[in-house]
């Protein structure tokens, strides 16, 4: 699928962190995802209608009213790499922070198209939701997750999702 999403339609992306960390079983991590995805609604004209912020991986249903979503969604990717990299850092009570930041140097010296580490796995190509059946069955399959993964026994009880009618992230309806 092309990087320039067209901005009549909607679009599934799923953005995973390297070797599948397991970096957004922390609280302060996950709002910081929350605080960049609310940025990038209120000044990049992004449009979520669903997601769910699991312990490795995000996956969200977006469009933008204006521009490409594949770059916004690249910018911020770049955005938050750096940053959540930088918490995790100098996060003194994180009792994986040695190992997590070896682990995002070692994968960023590999990839030449990093600088000094590497936080989400390359790749950010927005897939095109073509019809209101499929739309249907990638918002149910993103609901799912957290239940398929027996963190909450119902989608509308995890916090960091779209189903939870609570959630810290607004979307449209």
């Amino acid at each position: 699928m092309s990087r320039n999403a067209s901005t009549d339609e909607l679009y599934s992306a799923t953005f995973t962190v390297v070797d599948w960390i397991d970096v957004f079983t922390r609280r302060e991590y996950s709002d910081f995802i929350i605080e960049n995805l609310q940025y990038s609604q209120q000044h990049k004209n992004m449009n979520i209608y669903a997601y769910v912020i699991m312990t490795n991986h995000i996956h969200l249903v977006a469009n933008v009213t204006d521009g490409s979503l594949g770059e916004v969604l690249g910018r911020f990717k770049s955005y938050t790499s750096k940053k959540l990299f930088e918490l995790i850092a100098n996060n003194a009570g994180e009792s994986r922070r040695e190992w997590m930041i070896k682990a995002f140097e070692h994968a960023g010296k590999y990839n030449p198209l990093n600088e000094n580490h590497q936080f989400w796995q390359n790749g950010n190509y927005p897939v095109l939701l073509y019809s209101p059946a499929v739309i249907d069955q990638k918002i149910d399959y993103i609901h799912e997750n957290p239940v398929r993964a027996g963190f909450v026994g119902a989608a509308h009880d995890y916090w960091y999702s779209s189903a939870n009618p609570e959630s810290p992230l607004k979307i449209i309806y």
